[in-house]
């Protein structure tokens, strides 16, 4: 699998979690089930059921960063008392719901958890890699089966939702517990953010507040003289080569608008930055191998720019781009992918959208 193959089976999923409303949320009731004792502690236990919340089964693989999403969102939703693991449920294949649960039960017996339940989630795809059904199981830490929901095209809250990544899923999950578990709409503006979150926010190499505030005064350096101001535009990466046709390009389209007096740079080393499913990982870890790379190359202009486009032949997941000061240090590094209205708005299809794509965020961002 290449890195943007790699990338584009989950990008996006923490930039939707930043951005409140960004999926439609569903108006939740009650999925039928039986009222047994484990269903009735479960309810009542509410916000404060203590859960480990395994890798979810997305497309037939269990991937351990979709099931921190559903964690992070069930904690936006006010669950307090939440953990991740890594150990891997695979159902057999084709099974239903019901064989589903009880197989999962029996899992849990054999996989210790500390936290009184566990939940498991699956997203299954049709061949043409729609998602046709969205599961969910909870069971007890000793494997009685508490409470399980499917969701399909069928059923209103998927119609609602009409999940169509892997992100609305987790979005679905939250949603048929929230009336369960007395949850709150874990979209809203002040939803509160937990250790899973912080973990991950952590892990993606995202700068501190105090770092943050200082990229804060440099743009605002950088809007007041950037017509005056010289800028180094560096080749980007589009997909998975270098191109200096879209830096001369942007270099046309910056001048013409009087943003900045730019210039191409001959050339740049290709940055070695890991794929990851989170893409603010990816974005960071460009930024911050950008940031090396224009300290040690000191460039004789007063901005630096280099774009990354997350692309394949024919689609854009991504387009990322950061910008240093002639020092090195980053005065502002941004991302939009299909969550954000400038992204909506051009649909990059190509690299030269992204090109165009970045000329209308850096307009924003000078005007």
């Amino acid at each position: 699998m290449t890195r943007v193959q790699h990338i584009h089976r989950i990008i996006g999923l923490v930039a939707a979690l930043a951005l409140p409303g960004c999926a439609q949320t569903a108006n939740s009731t009650e999925p039928s089930a039986a009222d047994t004792p484990q269903l009735k502690a479960f309810r009542d236990s509410g916000k404060a059921a203590s859960m480990t919340v395994l890798p979810t089964n997305l497309a037939g693989r269990p991937v351990a960063k979709v099931g921190e999403v559903v964690a992070m969102l069930l904690e936006k939703a006010g669950m307090t008392n939440l953990q991740t693991s890594d150990a891997e449920f695979r159902p057999a294949v084709d099974a239903d719901l019901a064989t589903t649960a009880a197989a999962f039960g029996e899992f849990v017996k054999g996989h210790p958890v500390e936290t009184d339940y566990v939940l498991y989630t699956e997203f299954i795809a049709s061949p043409q890699h729609k998602f046709t059904e969205v599961r969910t199981i909870v069971v007890t830490k000793s494997g009685e089966i508490v409470w399980s929901d499917a969701q399909t095209r069928r059923d209103a809250a998927f119609k609602k939702i009409k999940p169509a990544e892997p992100m609305q899923c987790c979005l679905l999950v939250a949603e048929r517990l929230r009336p369960t578990l007395n949850l709150d709409d874990p979209t809203r503006a002040n939803a509160p953010e937990g250790k899973i979150a912080r973990k991950w926010e952590s892990d993606t190499g995202v700068p501190d507040k105090a770092e943050q505030e200082a990229m804060t005064k440099r743009l605002g350096i950088l809007k007041k003289t950037a017509a005056a101001s010289t800028l180094l535009v560096y080749p980007v990466h589009a997909g998975d080569a270098l191109n200096s046709d879209s830096a001369t390009a942007l270099v046309a389209m910056i001048n013409k608008a009087g943003l900045a007096k730019a210039s191409a740079a001959p050339h740049i080393e290709k940055f070695a930055v890991q794929p990851n499913m989170n893409e603010q990982k990816v974005l960071w870890g460009m930024a911050r191998a950008f940031r090396d790379f224009v300290r040690k190359a000191k460039p004789d202009a007063d901005y630096v720019l280099y774009a990354d486009y997350l692309m394949g032949k024919d689609n854009v997941g991504a387009a990322h781009f950061a910008i240093c000061d002639r020092q090195g240090e980053w005065v502002l590094v941004d991302f939009q992918n299909s969550h954000h209205k400038d992204f909506q708005a051009i649909k990059p299809a190509t690299r030269e959208d992204c090109d165009r794509l970045v000329l209308k965020r850096l307009t924003g961002y000078c005007k």
